[in-house]
């Protein structure tokens, strides 16, 4: 006699999708492998996981009517976004179920909401200000100090463009921003390492997948690693901290908490960013299991995993401008994994792919990316010779 619980998912059901990110696609093909349907919204025509999905809804966010038709499709709806609108995972929960809710969205779209969430847990943050004009600008730097970093409220603001102040003659520069919204004004806290923590929250509590330290360009992460050089002390404090948030927010799913440390030694939260991260990922060869398994097994009511560490490995994003170089590297490197999806834009810097390296030593394979000179504009010296 089979066992049936009603309150979860099994295979056949359709779980929908809501995104536009780079690795949609591979959730997809994880809900396929666990024998799910997917439907899948977007409102862009030619994203390329529109081709994986079952049942495809191709229309803008504000149109009701079929967003409707997509979620009365679906048992279960997921979004892999931070930028989509709360007012939207609202009105799809007037037809089925969005376990992630919409809470989360109200948090991390808000920097100052942000900030009072993190404030009330006791979490450290840089100090900042709410900047309004020019003049609120020059009055907070005097007490905030240079470097400074002026950000949008609304994170996605002007493309989430920011300004760093190193002098008072950099704050004219803030006018054109400030005329498009509220600002926040916040010290830049010198610092050369940055990591990632992925959670997973679901019916029987949360899982913490191995520590990811990170490499930025132009705000996006380009590299990432297993944090072999990281003291256990640091991470652990990471995890205590991650675990308070996630207790703390009403939200079923997998989501990215990252942090950087001061040169000082001090652990500052970045953001929380409640979709699946590409430094993620890294741990298809990292972990027992990926952050795209695990969403599906929360969203879909199943237990998680209990995770283990896998292999060290490295990660490293191949951009439009990189391809034709690692052309090379795709027939020769042997233990380089290659995973490419096209079509989410034609700028030089967007993602087309990525690599994966399973390794003995981090270290070492920095190293060997390095020296292939592709990706000449990062600089990846200070994290192999630390």
């Amino acid at each position: 006699m089979t066992m049936v619980e009603a309150d979860v998912l099994y295979p056949q059901s359709t779980i929908g999708i809501v995104g536009n990110a780079f690795n949609d696609i591979n959730l997809v093909n994880a809900a396929h492998l666990m024998g799910f349907k997917v439907a899948y919204y977007s409102d862009n025509q030619n994203n390329p996981a529109m081709k994986y999905a079952d049942f495809t809804y191709n229309a803008s966010f504000s149109n009701h009517e079929t967003l409707t038709e997509f979620a009365q499709q679906s048992d279960v709806v997921t979004y892999n976004s931070d930028t989509i609108d709360p007012q939207i995972v609202h009105f799809i929960s007037e037809y089925t179920a969005v376990p992630q809710g919409s809470s989360i969205l109200d948090i991390i779209q808000d920097r100052v909401i942000e900030r009072s969430f993190f404030d009330t847990l006791n979490i450290n943050t840089v100090p900042y200000v709410t900047i309004v004009n020019l003049e609120d600008a020059y009055q907070a730097v005097s007490s905030i100090g240079y470097p400074a970093l002026l950000k949008p409220i609304q994170p996605f603001l002007n493309n989430g463009k920011e300004l760093l102040i190193n002098k008072a003659s950099d704050i004219v520069d803030a006018g054109s921003l400030l005329d498009t919204g509220t600002y926040i004004l916040e010290s830049y806290v010198e610092h050369d390492v940055d990591y990632s923590i992925i959670v997973t929250k679901g019916k029987n509590g949360s899982n913490f997948f191995p520590t990811i330290e990170t490499v930025y360009h132009d705000g996006k992460v380009v590299t990432a690693f297993s944090a072999e050089n990281l003291d256990p002390a640091f991470d652990t404090e990471m995890r205590r901290i991650s675990q308070a948030i996630i207790e703390n927010l009403d939200f079923i799913g997998t989501l990215e908490i990252s942090f950087f440390i001061s040169k000082s030694g001090s652990i500052y939260i970045n953001k929380i960013t409640p979709k699946l991260s590409n430094a993620g990922l890294v741990l298809e060869y990292s972990s027992n299991s990926t952050q795209f398994i695990e969403q599906i097994k929360a969203i879909a009511n199943l237990e998680i995993t209990e995770l283990e560490d896998g292999f060290k490995t490295v990660q490293q994003m191949i951009r439009n401008r990189d391809y034709d170089r690692t052309m090379t590297q795709f027939i020769i490197k042997n233990n380089w994994h290659f995973a490419f999806n096209f079509g989410y834009g034609e700028n030089d810097t967007d993602y087309v792919g990525y690599i994966l390296i399973p390794t003995q030593s981090v270290k070492k394979t920095l190293e060997q990316i390095d020296s292939t000179t592709i990706w000449n504009d990062l600089s990846f010296k200070g994290k192999y010779s630390k």
